[in-house]
């Protein structure tokens, strides 16, 4: 006789399913729930499953899948080092680019830095 509650994998004799997920320590953990959000792990970005970008990049080829992560959810992805999706995400997305983005950091990022003009070249140079 089956006991009550018993899980259909454990009558049929199977091993439940597992999902790999990153923790907020940044190593990978075996998980009865899939995750939420998925990410790359080279580029340090998460997001939406769904996302229209992460989806593109995934038909290109291999080398992107390579890299797949997966959360079980926010603020684990942002605990393990990981910034919003620009494009699935883009609230959450400005908010980091305020809050995380500080001056320093748009010091040694020319790009991010409004009164810099960057040549092919040369350096860097003040306006």
């Amino acid at each position: 006789m089956v006991e009550h509650g018993a899980c259909i994998s454990e009558m049929a004799g199977t091993k439940p399913r597992t999902y790999r997920l990153l923790g907020t320590d940044g190593r990978s953990y075996r998980s009865p729930a899939k995750g939420l959000f998925g990410g790359n792990a080279r580029m340090k970005i998460y997001g939406r499953l769904d996302c229209p970008s992460a989806l593109r990049a995934i038909k290109r080829g291999p080398t992107y899948a390579r890299h797949r992560v997966f959360f079980a959810d926010q603020e684990t992805a942002v605990a393990a080092g990981f910034r919003p999706c620009a494009v699935c995400m883009r609230d959450a997305y400005n908010r980091w680019k305020t809050d995380v983005a500080k001056p320093a950091d748009r010091k040694n990022n020319p790009r991010a830095s409004s009164n810099s003009t960057q040549t092919v070249y040369g350096p860097n140079k003040k306006r």
